[in-house]
């Protein structure tokens, strides 16, 4: 039994082969009824791509419909008025899955490196959420699926890597729809995963959707390092490293920043499997790995693939920062301490702060404001 709840869920084919110009009288072979929900096979294949989705090879970018109507296309509309009708029924689900087709079909005749394949669509919901999940599926992952387009069998959900998805989280969508400009770009509703090599071969598919990458760096930037702690306090093999590996990314976003490169979550995975290198069994390393990849990747966090680092979070989490009408402080997490030989310590039970080993010139100019206020021989104080 299938552990989501799967509302409507169909297969259409996209035929095309890359390199090749489609057959314009068989574009493609869409079905006229829904598959059977209760169906075994049915229920696996979509419990195997939702559970590739966001898994590590399969990472997601995170975002929402292109704005411009010149570039988005008719699915944002269409998913707008497919979800404004409650309950849903299988006529509106039929009709969106083939109005997309169409568009996929559209998007993929002017590109000649693209190539068909099936199209799961599936309308479940998941612990209480509902989503619309688009995926395609290539014939060579081992996928036996009948003329009649209906899944016999499903041997090798050893997929590995998915192709091209999206999947659009309808509360999210709801709240966007809401939120006034400035939430709004914290919010992402939609996500998707693209395979792409130097020919976008797979772009087509994105595009039909009106995708569109989120702006969200800022909120990014600043869950990362924590979201990494949380994971690493959560597992005792890992607590003990957690606060070590955290300001490890936060360097690694440091330096991301000062060479104005995008920071990703590959880079992330890479360096999280060196820091786990104490572990002798490789199993539990790639299996911990991949739990935190998809945490990091999941609906609740939403860090994507990739993203451009945030200055304004950067400084937030690698300093202290304070101000106030008489006096102000600004410096580096690392340097702060509950212990007297810190360089810079805290005392909680008195309130104190204190600088240790200042530098000279920092003396030198305390030295001149001291010597500022004392007044000279001679003067008399003011009143």
């Amino acid at each position: 039994m299938s552990k989501l709840s799967i509302k409507h869920v169909i297969v259409h084919e996209l035929i095309k082969e890359a390199q090749k110009d489609f057959d314009h009288s068989n574009r493609y072979n869409l079905r006229d009824t829904e598959l059977d929900k209760s169906n075994a096979i049915v229920q696996k294949l979509v419990d195997g791509v939702v559970d590739l989705y966001g898994s590590r090879g399969n990472l997601a970018h995170h975002g929402v419909f292109k704005s411009d109507p010149t570039l988005c296309g008719p699915v944002p509309d269409l998913f707008n008025t497919y979800r404004s009708v409650t309950p849903s029924n299988t006529v509106d689900f039929i009709n969106i899955s083939k109005q997309i087709m169409m568009q996929m079909y559209k998007e993929a005749k002017n590109q000649t490196w693209s190539s068909g394949g099936y199209v799961v669509f599936t309308d479940y919901e998941s612990q209480g959420l509902r989503y619309l999940l688009v995926t395609m599926i290539k014939k060579k992952n081992g996928v036996t699926i009948s003329e009649n387009l209906n899944p016999e069998e499903m041997i090798h959900l050893e997929l590995n890597y998915i192709n091209q998805a999206a999947r659009i989280n309808f509360q999210k969508y709801h709240e966007y729809s809401v939120a006034d400009d400035i939430k709004k770009t914290e919010i992402s509703y939609l996500s998707f995963i693209s395979k792409t090599n130097g020919q976008s071969a797979s772009a087509y598919f994105i595009a039909a959707l009106g995708c569109d990458k989120g702006i969200a760096s800022a909120g990014a930037t600043r869950k990362l390092p924590t979201e990494i702690k949380k994971f690493f306090k959560k597992h005792p093999e890992l607590a003990p490293h957690a606060e070590e590996f955290k300001n490890k990314i936060i360097k690694y976003l440091e330096k991301q920043y000062e060479s104005k490169i995008s920071a990703s979550l590959s880079d992330v995975e890479a360096k999280a499997f060196e820091q786990l290198s104490f572990l002798n069994d490789d199993e539990k390393r790639d299996n911990l790995l991949g739990k935190m990849m998809q945490h990091l990747n999941s609906e609740g966090v939403g860090i994507p693939s990739d993203f451009v680092v945030n200055k304004g979070s950067l400084d937030k989490l690698r300093k202290v920062i304070y101000k106030n009408p008489s006096y102000s402080f600004n410096f580096d997490k690392e340097l702060l301490g509950d212990n007297a030989d810190a360089k810079i310590y805290y005392n909680d039970a008195t309130g104190n702060l204190i600088f240790n080993n200042l530098p000279e010139e920092a003396k030198t100019k305390i030295r001149s404001a001291l010597k500022e206020k004392k007044p000279v021989k001679g003067e008399k104080k003011s009143e």
